[in-house]
């Protein structure tokens, strides 16, 4: 029963893993309602007393939940390029503010020509690499599989896991490789697609995941730039205080209208690098266990199975923190080429995987060469 169940939790999880939340939820309800009608337990007989009653919720829950979800990927195709003007908008109101307000307020009054310099060049550098890896992550293809890619011949074990073998996508009417997912959002499989991001208004995936977290690093290093060179006035005594505004006091000796606007700047920093701090610490995990987003709930899923089942499981896909760093980014852990900009291809297809036959012998699970999901 504990197989069987987890045979129906992975053919319905898979289904519209793209969705996130709705197919979390479809996949839940539907496993739920499996799992009562298998064991003889409802809530509510009188709801579903037949299996001819119970494929019929089956049916709306799975209707409802597509439905849902092509109306989330619809909204987000809409909104998607407003939230590319919002950051883009963003990022230049904090170069502005930079040249206008803080480079002649805070740098140069309190570093000296030096240390402006100083300043300056590390402001540029981030500057560069951040919307170097946001354009990259906006325009470049996050991977696809297409529709004429070949199934390739060799079996995996019967043991495989449903997503880490050959499928087929109804959606799409073509193979869908290992790690691969349907994205709702953008009407196609993505190769190791980790979800679809609406900031940057395209998935993240096998290709552009590099860029992804570079951007999302840089964009944290450039947060606490900020809030550190607007410290820089209370860092430094200054007898200049009657022309501090009482108001904008901690900021130091600036004009009313600048302290406005720096007040807002170092709130939006402050804000952004308490979210972006953890977002990266998260995406840093991932990449060095070799997972990706939607893997590692899946992943989570089939520990707790097997570890009921008493039996092993292993991530297939985890050749180490060393092996795993240099996969996503190219260069060694302590390597300083991974973080510049690069228009370098990842390593592998992400269509082929390494370590699967090996895994798929110890893995607890079930699942064919070709599964329609």
């Amino acid at each position: 029963d504990c197989q069987s169940a987890r045979g129906e939790r992975r053919s319905t999880t898979r289904t519209a893993a793209p969705g996130h939340l709705f197919g979390a939820a479809m996949g839940i309800a539907v496993a739920c309602l499996a799992r009562a009608r298998r064991t003889g337990f409802l809530l509510c007989r009188a709801c579903v007393p037949s299996p001819a009653h119970f494929r019929y919720c089956e049916a709306c829950i799975f209707t409802t939940i597509m439905t849902l979800d092509k109306c989330f990927g619809f909204f987000m195709r809409i909104v998607g390029p407003f939230f590319v003007l919002l950051l883009l908008g963003i990022i230049g109101f904090n170069t502005w503010m930079y040249f206008n307000t803080m480079l002649p307020l805070y740098v140069i009054p309190n570093v000296g020509p030096v240390g402006t310099l100083f300043n300056f060049g590390i402001g540029l550098w981030i500057l560069i690499n951040l919307v170097f890896n946001y354009l990259r992550c906006v325009f470049m293809s996050p991977g696809y599989p297409g529709k004429d890619v070949e199934m390739p011949d060799e079996e995996y074990s019967d043991n495989a896991r449903t997503d880490h073998i050959w499928r087929w996508c109804s959606r799409c009417k073509a193979p869908k490789p290992p790690r691969s997912h349907h994205c709702s959002v953008c009407r196609r499989c993505v190769l190791k697609m980790d979800h679809h991001c609406p900031w940057v208004n395209n998935c993240v995936g096998h290709r552009n995941y590099r860029h992804f977290l570079l951007f999302v690093f840089y964009l944290f290093i450039g947060a606490i730039f900020i809030l550190m060179t607007t410290m820089l006035n209370r860092l430094h005594d200054t007898s200049d205080w009657p022309r501090r505004l009482r108001r904008y006091s901690f900021l130091g000796p600036i004009p009313a209208q600048a302290g406005q606007f720096a007040l807002f700047q170092i709130v939006l920093a402050f804000s952004a690098a308490i979210a972006l701090v953890l977002f990266a610490a998260w995406h840093i995990y991932l990449t060095c266990t070799g997972q990706t987003t939607l893997e590692f709930y899946i992943n989570a899923a089939d520990r707790r199975d097997a570890r009921r089942l008493g039996q092993q499981w292993i991530n297939p896909f985890d050749h180490g923190l060393k092996a795993n760093w240099e996969e996503v980014l190219q260069a060694p852990p302590c390597g300083l080429t991974q973080f510049l900009p690069s228009i370098a291809e990842p390593s592998t297809d992400g269509m082929h995987w390494r370590g699967l036959a090996a895994a798929s012998e110890i893995n607890a699970g079930g699942g064919s060469h070709l599964q329609r999901v």
